[in-house]
């Protein structure tokens, strides 16, 4: 079983639900190992108190599946993958298989309990701006040996936040977790919490391979952030010094 959660502002998208690119590719290979796809709503309030309401109600549906011996995976986009942390929070005893979270705002002091879940994969792209909110959020989770913290390359490019929900996602995300698997048996050196990044085509299966640039990137990412939130205070700031005039 596969849930798909949206994000915050995005309970009337069409993306995650039957019909919508992203569900309807996810569900073709879903259905080729014998999973089905369910899309999760919720209210998509920007506030942490609807994020812990949803979760609630989350972790509801996700009970209703393990009482029935049936292994449940999570896929959420933005806040959604927040809503599907608060619930691992909720859980024990590996209600989930594998949660997958794509441009999520990562909080420190918010880690997915691992007891909850086997597997949790932190796909993020360098060029989504709405992942950090200007440096307020993290675009990795700290390192667990069950976590993986993935950037993200679609056709060679990297996504912005809303194509981290790309068709081409959905195709091959069932494929992640074994690829990832077949990379680490090939390169006994390496594991899964070490920076990854994987690479999504049309045609042919994704590859996953360690992010050498990850460090550098980082970096880079932190001064954009810095340079944008300065940029925007110096804005405010003149804006509050304009005088008041009559129209």
């Amino acid at each position: 079983m596969f849930i798909v959660i949206h994000g915050t502002w995005g309970a009337n998208g069409e993306w995650y639900v039957p019909g919508g690119d992203f569900f309807d590719a996810l569900e073709k290979t879903a259905q080729q190992h014998n999973a089905l796809v369910v899309p999760f709503r919720w209210s998509g309030s920007h506030r942490h108190e609807e994020r812990e309401r949803a979760a609630r109600n989350l972790v509801k549906l996700i009970c209703s599946y393990t009482f029935n011996n049936i292994e449940v995976n999570i896929i959420g986009h933005s806040h959604g993958g927040t809503v599907a942390l608060l619930a691992s929070r909720m859980l024990e005893d590996n209600s989930i298989n594998i949660l997958y979270t794509l441009g999520m705002p990562i909080n420190e002091q918010l880690f997915p309990n691992m007891n909850a879940m086997r597997h949790c994969y932190n796909l993020f792209s360098f060029e989504d701006l709405i992942q950090p909110v200007l440096g307020m959020f993290e675009r990795e989770h700290i390192s667990h040996e069950r976590v993986a913290n993935v950037r993200v390359i679609i056709e060679r490019k990297e996504p912005n936040h809303t194509d981290l929900h790309h068709p081409l996602i959905g195709k091959w995300l069932p494929t992640v977790h074994t690829t990832c698997l077949l990379y680490l048996k090939n390169n006994r050196k390496k594991n899964m919490s070490d920076p990854g990044v994987i690479n999504f085509y049309n045609t042919t299966l994704p590859t996953y391979e360690i992010d050498r640039e990850r460090k550098e990137l980082l970096e880079k990412d932190n001064q954009l952030s810095v340079l944008i939130l300065n940029s925007l205070r110096q804005s405010l700031d003149m804006g509050s010094r304009m005088p008041l005039t009559k129209r």
